[in-house]
């Protein structure tokens, strides 16, 4: 009995160590986590600072499974408060764009990834005193297998793209595209 049991241990150690195709990446787990802090700025009352810190967990869905090397990407995406509240006008800009490297490892084990963290500075006030700044409102993450470059995992809190990327996956790459600093669009076709 004893015998048998190695021979199972033995055998499923080997086919999970088992490299996957060609162009398959292993079925893994990925949880992106925003972590945004207000504070005041200054003596002024309506002046808020935030900070804005990215980061992801990915893991595989067995420990016992290498996982290939990736790219994950990051987009914060800022409104701008006064257009928001004075204007009345929705304007968005792309924050930060970075991409970082995920080193492949010998299995599936849960590790977590920081982006660089950003700041930006706002008027608290949702009223046509408003004077401006810049405020968080979205993400969008991209999970990339290096050696093929396609999307594995793709993620956003932005409704309305997350819907058309759904149905149309090659907007992915166009908004995956944008540079910091460029505009980002308010309606998605």
């Amino acid at each position: 009995m004893r015998f048998l049991v190695f021979l199972l241990a033995i055998g499923s150690t080997v086919l999970a160590q088992t490299p996957q195709p060609a162009g398959k990446f292993p079925s893994n787990r990925v949880q992106v986590q925003i972590g945004v802090q207000e504070r005041a700025k200054g003596t002024d009352s309506y002046r808020k600072a935030m900070h804005i810190q990215p980061r992801f967990t990915f893991e595989g869905t067995s420990s016992m499974i290498p996982l290939p090397a990736a790219e994950a990407q990051m987009l914060i995406i800022t409104y701008d408060t006064r257009q928001k509240f004075v204007e009345n006008k929705d304007v968005y800009k792309v924050l930060t764009s970075e991409t970082i490297p995920v080193p492949a490892v010998p299995n599936g084990a849960r590790r977590q990834f920081s982006f660089a963290p950003s700041d930006v500075v706002f008027d608290g006030y949702r009223d046509n005193s408003n004077v401006g700044g810049e405020a968080y409102k979205y993400y969008i993450f991209a999970l990339r297998d290096v050696a093929s470059k396609t999307i594995i995992d793709f993620e956003t809190n932005c409704l309305p793209l997350a819907n058309l990327c759904k149905t149309n996956p090659a907007k992915r790459d166009e908004i995956l595209n944008l540079a910091a600093g460029s505009k980002f669009p308010t309606t998605f076709k």
